[in-house]
């Protein structure tokens, strides 16, 4: 009898076991997601809770998002109480495509080793565990399919961009409509869409904003800190690379408010001048 009431027992602690274990996997890959589709998303209109004083001349009027690569689906549904046109601005430059909407990186469709959670990924995503190639749209196709349009810069984080791809982001919000919403990814909403969003905030409120308040209310609304020259933990961020990006923020922001006042009109022009100085 206390044999039986012992197998009984071990049996139905296996059982917990097994249910607990799939539970705890299922959740990890739900909070995964969940990060995915909207880590670090933010708005211009986000409330800004701080003890010091920013100055938000001009932020609130900025009709410009932020956040990771995520689903199109997602984020259409997301960004549906937007009437006025949307567009993509892609800054990890067009390297994933997407498969029915879904960011390729999340399906791994590029490895020849994936992991266990990719194959699990695909299944939830596609319905099956192959990599379909031939499903796999580009950034602007997958855009379009949602209602988007989409633009790629090669605006970098790590290193300083080319003089060229600086003026050709200059150049869009010259020819940028006022009703046009943006929003801004890279892989994880860090640091290339806080570059992005601060460049596009200086070119938008400099000089009225210093530039310390620009930096500041954007790091407040969840970007990285471009005046923080710390090393980041277990990050290839040495501090010559953020010191280096640092002065190239204060150079932007110097070119800007010489532009607004009928100045050089072209980064890579105004560079060239800076440096027979």
């Amino acid at each position: 009898m206390l044999n039986t009431m012992m197998k009984k027992f071990l049996q139905f602690k296996y059982i917990l076991m097994v249910i607990i274990s799939i539970f705890l996997v299922i959740f990890g890959l739900e909070l995964q997601d969940s990060y995915r589709k909207y880590g670090n998303f933010r708005t211009m209109q986000d409330p800004i809770v701080s003890t010091e004083s920013v100055d938000l001349t001009g932020l609130r009027e900025l009709q410009f998002m932020g956040g990771p690569i995520t689903s199109l689906p997602d984020l259409k549904k997301r960004l549906d109480y937007i009437e006025e046109p949307k567009i993509i601005v892609d800054g990890v430059h067009g390297k994933y495509g997407y498969v029915h909407g879904i960011p390729a990186s999340y399906l791994d469709y590029t490895n020849t080793s994936p992991s266990w959670k990719s194959y699990i990924w695909r299944l939830l995503y596609t319905g099956t565990v192959k990599a379909h190639l031939e499903l796999m749209l580009t950034g602007a196709e997958a855009a379009s399919l949602y209602g988007f349009g989409y633009r790629l810069f090669h605006i970098k984080s790590k290193s300083l961009s080319k003089d060229e791809d600086i003026d050709e982001f200059v150049s869009f919000f010259d020819t940028l409509p006022n009703n046009v919403h943006l929003y801004f990814h890279c892989v994880h909403g860090k640091g290339r869409t806080s570059m992005m969003l601060v460049m596009a905030d200086i070119i938008k409120n400099a000089p009225k904003v210093a530039l310390k308040d620009i930096v500041k209310r954007q790091y407040l609304l969840g970007s990285v800190d471009l005046f923080d020259t710390t090393p980041w933990t277990r990050a290839t961020y040495t501090t010559k690379v953020l010191e280096e990006r640092k002065k190239f923020i204060e150079q932007f922001y110097a070119f800007i408010c010489q532009r607004q006042v009928g100045g050089f009109q072209r980064w890579s022009e105004w560079k060239r001048q800076e440096k027979v100085k």
